[in-house]
């Protein structure tokens, strides 16, 4: 019989060190002194919560090896096209990845599934060497079996398939979509997987992008996931939901398609036969330029929120941003505070109705600073809006599955995708005008009548935000 004393010590000793750990190891003070806290004031339960959520268990050594070996693409990006006037916000992008812009042939804004499935399937139903595709969820509904049988159909006329499917995103839709990908042959593989033996049981250090791929000639991604709720015309759809995809052609199609490979090995775990080669060309007069910025607990960590901080500080008219989770870090917040002082048009467009209510309340914590500041805050009404897009001035977009929130920009896999065209932000403010004219701008007042319960509530969800 174990004595109360040593079990008493083995807890304190638990705490200890965990709280260690966090302090070693994690970036963000707030999160390092949350865990610390959490680790010694709760014996036992909060070693146990902090084992399964706050570590980063991924292989770094293996991660890096792969990336040498994926590095194949030769071709020098274009810092500065010919022609163009994106100094300086294309310079951010340059020193936060290290790379100029790639060529884009073709850009596409694809509103809802019931615009962007019928592009991605014919697709899939039309290639003829390579289908990749990746996406956090994949319902088992209509919607998914669509998919199944199309990705189905193509592997046997001997088409290429590879699928990614995040391991906790798996579980938004019971029974899990794996095993009917698994029973129809598809090669696929889930992204840090969920298990008992070995216990893997982290919900963080997800893989949040959506991907797909197909000959390497065209490629699609955004916000939107694959099933019935991305169906938002159907009224009785009660969980319907509001969103973007976006299809390219060109060079950025290469970038894409490494960004899938990278995480395919991660997933797989087996080295590829054959290495990757890029098949397109990085036109010198391309009227469309992007750039991939890849986000990651990894040594990709912070590149998105360094890259939102730069590009919102070089703006001149207008930051536009449309995002469903909004729970920004400090640095992002006085860039936008900054750019209001400098007279730049700042809009914020949140969902009324959100499908996660803690990160609601804890937004509401924080809103009337910005209010104070003269930075106008929208709430769409419902359905829910999952978009992610952010316009500056007139020629810059930045689109993409990251949210503004820790989540995204600190525990996620993310991707964001620069897009340096003035017709694609055209059609992005136009977008974004009659949803803002439909929005309801949150006042002072209206923030001053909240109940100081609900206050309350918002403030105890606020203090979990680097968790959120």
């Amino acid at each position: 019989m174990i004595s109360p004393l040593i079990i008493y010590l083995l807890a304190v000793l638990a705490g200890i060190g965990a709280a260690t750990h966090a302090l070693l190891s994690k970036r963000d003070s707030k999160s390092a002194f949350g865990w610390i806290v959490f680790c010694l004031v709760i014996p036992i339960i909060g070693p146990l919560i902090y084992l399964i959520f706050g570590i980063n268990r991924l292989h770094q050594a293996a991660l890096k090896g792969y990336f040498a070996r994926l590095e194949a693409d030769e071709s020098a990006s274009i810092c500065e096209p010919e022609n163009t006037n994106f100094r300086p916000i294309s310079a951010v992008g340059e020193n936060v990845t290290g790379k100029g812009l790639r060529a884009c042939n073709s850009v596409t804004m694809l509103e809802n599934g019931e615009v962007l499935y019928p592009a991605m399937l014919k697709a899939i139903r039309n290639a003829r060497t390579k289908i990749y595709l990746s996406s956090y969820i994949f319902d088992n509904d209509e919607t998914g079996e669509n998919f199944i049988t199309a990705l189905c159909d193509a592997q046997n006329r001997g088409v290429v398939v590879k699928v990614i499917i995040d391991g906790l995103g798996e579980y938004m839709s019971l029974p899990r979509v794996g095993k009917k990908l698994k029973n129809c042959g598809l090669n696929f593989a889930r992204f840090n997987p969920i298990t008992l033996f070995p216990p893997a049981i982290h919900v963080n250090l997800r893989n949040h992008r959506k991907i797909l791929i197909v000959d390497s000639e065209i490629a699609f991604t955004g916000g939107q996931n694959i099933g019935n709720r991305q169906l938002a015309s159907n009224m009785n759809n009660p969980h319907r939901v509001i969103d973007l995809h976006f299809s390219f052609t060109g060079k950025i199609v290469d970038e894409l398609e490494r960004a899938f490979l990278r995480d395919w090995h991660s997933s797989h775990g087996k080295k590829e036969l054959t290495a990757f080669k890029p098949v397109n060309a990085n036109l010198t007069q391309a009227k469309i330029w992007t750039r991939l910025v890849l986000d990651g607990p990894n040594e990709h960590l912070d590149r998105l929120n360094d890259l939102l901080v730069g590009i919102i500080s070089t703006a001149r008219e207008r930051v536009w941003i449309m995002t469903p989770y909004f729970l920004p870090g400090v640095e992002i917040v006085s860039a936008l505070v900054g750019a209001r002082l400098r007279g730049v048009d700042v809009k914020i467009l949140l969902p009324a109705r959100n499908n996660i209510f803690l990160i609601h309340w804890a937004s509401q914590k924080i809103l009337p600073y910005f209010i104070e500041k003269n930075i106008s805050v929208y709430f769409q009404p419902p359905p829910f809006i999952h978009t992610k897009a952010l316009i500056i001035d007139h020629n810059y977009s930045l689109v993409g599955s990251a949210n503004l929130d820790a989540r995204s920009l600190r525990l996620n896999f993310e991707l964001g995708l620069e897009i340096f065209d003035p017709v694609l932000n055209a059609q992005l403010a136009a977008y974004f005008k009659p949803k803002i004219e439909n929005s309801l701008l949150v006042t002072d007042q209206q923030l001053r009548a909240i109940s100081l319960p609900v206050r309350i509530r918002n403030g105890i969800a606020w203090l979990f935000s680097p968790y959120l």
